[in-house]
């Protein structure tokens, strides 16, 4: 019943089947069926419904004034009388970077829907800021301090950039090791989702404590971290990336390391919810939490 609830608040709230069915990702004869489910239940009929009309009754309306403020409190209290981790339930909107999540979240994230079987995580990978109550996301991981938030941030991870090519590459065109020789090889600039390119790098020289900038004089440039390392793959190409996100395949070798007598920048990365008294919301905002506590504790810098 409690799902059926918050599912006819929802749809209280879009006015519409067809909104309500598009943001909730169901299908609109079974989010019908169970706001009919419902109103079964509490022996009263809460929408007038035909297949163009959409209306609430009298006794819909007095139900969806009463309770749409309480929504988030009346999930809480509901998760706080039962104790029980299977009862979280509901969509969680989640955006996350393109490469962080990669090695830290995605391969946790199996055994955390298996522990909570009815939460449904709809996640949006991408790298520019965003303003959470516009697109209704509720839980972001972002990079660098948001500049207009009304939402509480937490920094939960500090990550270097390392440039990075495959020893094929190396074999071929030899060792990056100065930044003043950039232009005698080939290398992918950073390329962000909105539009803007990173060509011009500054970096500090470990051995002299200056700091040295150079302009990236590229052929190809791409906003997606699957992609440009395809061309690292290809022996042809130096890319950059966090060292978290690199950590294990450098490690391994199947990955080297480029000017290495040079610090790039270290990225703060933060999380912020768009509701802080969510169950759900943070409940997946403690699991994310988590997942950086450990990698952290596993694994140390460049």
């Amino acid at each position: 019943m409690f799902d059926d609830l918050f599912l006819f608040i929802k749809t209280a709230g879009f006015g519409s089947f067809t909104k309500a069915s598009k943001e909730l990702g169901l299908y609109q004869s079974t989010l019908s069926r169970r706001i009919i489910n419902l109103e079964r239940t509490l022996g009263v009929k809460l929408i007038n419904r035909n297949a163009s009309h959409f209306e609430l009754t009298t006794q819909g309306r007095k139900f969806f004034e009463l309770l749409k403020d309480d929504e988030a409190v009346l999930q809480n209290k509901i998760h706080e009388a039962l104790d029980k981790d299977e009862i979280v339930f509901g969509e969680v909107k989640i955006m996350l970077p393109h490469s962080l999540p990669l090695n830290i979240i995605t391969p946790r994230l199996p055994e955390f829907i298996k522990k909570h079987p009815r939460l449904k995580l709809r996640i949006y990978y991408q790298n520019h800021e965003i303003n959470l109550q516009k697109n209704l996301i509720d839980l972001a991981l972002v990079y660098g301090l948001p500049e207009q938030q009304a939402q509480k941030v937490k920094l939960i991870h500090k990550a270097e950039r390392v440039a990075f090519c495959t020893p094929k590459y190396i074999a071929q065109y030899g060792m990056l090791n100065n930044l003043e020789d950039i232009n005698q090889h080939k290398v992918l600039p950073v390329l962000l989702d909105h539009g803007e390119l990173i060509n011009r790098i500054n970096l500090i020289n470990n051995k002299t404590g200056r700091i040295e900038s150079a302009k990236i004089d590229y052929n190809i440039a791409t906003n997606s971290f699957t992609h440009a390392l395809k061309l690292v793959d290809t022996g042809e190409y130096i890319a950059s990336s966090f060292y978290s996100v690199m950590a294990n395949d450098i490690r391994n070798g199947k990955y080297v390391r480029v000017l290495v007598d040079y610090s790039f920048e270290v990225g703060n990365f933060y999380l912020i919810k768009r509701l802080e008294d969510d169950y759900k919301i943070n409940i997946v905002a403690d699991f994310i939490e988590e997942c950086f506590r450990e990698y952290n504790c596993s694994n140390i810098a460049p």
